[in-house]
């Protein structure tokens, strides 16, 4: 049983492979790559996990990656540049492998997990996967013209429960992760209205929204877990003060 486990986490990353193979390949439709490649990933997540499905942690441990994968999937879509789409399917096969095999440590060989493993790469995951969201769906605005109602509240819903997974995996308690959640949640959306309203492009729109959604929830999981300080504050302050900088100013306005 535990070899199966064991095997769990290559699996998955072939999974991807596969699916991200069909996709860029054109062995089937888009939609057809999508579901397949999600339905195996659950699937053999859930087993992961023994289908303890009454509980957060369960959802969130599969939410998370298969989140990031879809949204990866959306935004190959868009890209053009077939070095770029590559070189992104990649690094999400890479991701999830790698998030997987730190959740086979977690449950099934606790005594190799390094603690705080998986929190950080959620964290990472979280953010790469704000940023395909956004991106695809600025790119449905700008493309087939999709209601920006309906895209804000599926921003939302997806924003407060990436927000909330990743104050949990941090050990926020419940009663304090979800104020925090939904007022993030709230406070992105409301970003990423008023940019879709901007003369700018969808990937910049992209970066500005994932830039205020990792100063926000940086500054959020260091409040509930206690370790909010002046330096702190100051180096996610300095760290998206520069990166906003150069985003503004390598942009091209239209």
């Amino acid at each position: 049983m535990i070899l199966l486990h064991r095997l769990t986490p290559f699996a998955i990353g072939l999974a991807v492979a596969l699916g991200f193979a069909s996709l860029l390949r054109d062995w089937t439709g888009p939609f057809t790559a999508l579901v397949a490649t999600s339905a195996a990933v659950m699937l053999l997540c859930a087993r992961l996990l023994r289908f303890h499905l009454r509980t957060f942690a369960f959802w969130n441990l599969l939410g998370t990656p298969v989140l990031y994968l879809l949204a990866t999937f959306g935004l190959l879509l868009l890209m053009e540049n077939p070095l770029f789409a590559l070189l992104l399917a990649i690094v999400c096969i890479l991701l999830v492998t790698l998030f997987y095999e730190y959740v086979f440590q977690y449950i099934h060989l606790p005594a190799r997990y390094q603690p705080f493993s998986i929190e950080y790469l959620s964290l990472l995951l979280n953010v790469l996967t704000v940023f395909s969201l956004s991106s695809v769906a600025y790119g449905l605005l700008l493309l087939v013209q999709a209601p920006l109602f309906l895209l804000s509240l599926l921003f939302l819903l997806l924003a407060f429960f990436i927000l909330y997974g990743t104050l949990i995996v941090s050990k926020a308690e419940e009663s304090r992760a979800r104020p925090y959640a939904l007022s993030g949640a709230v406070l992105t959306t409301e970003v990423f209205v008023a940019l879709a309203f901007l003369p700018s492009g969808l990937y910049t729109n992209a970066v500005l929204i994932t830039l205020f959604f990792y100063f926000f929830l940086g500054l959020t999981r260091a409040q509930v877990i206690g370790k909010l300080s002046a330096s702190v504050l100051r180096r996610y302050l300095i760290v998206a003060a520069v990166l906003l900088l150069i985003v503004l100013a390598s942009t091209n306005w239209f």
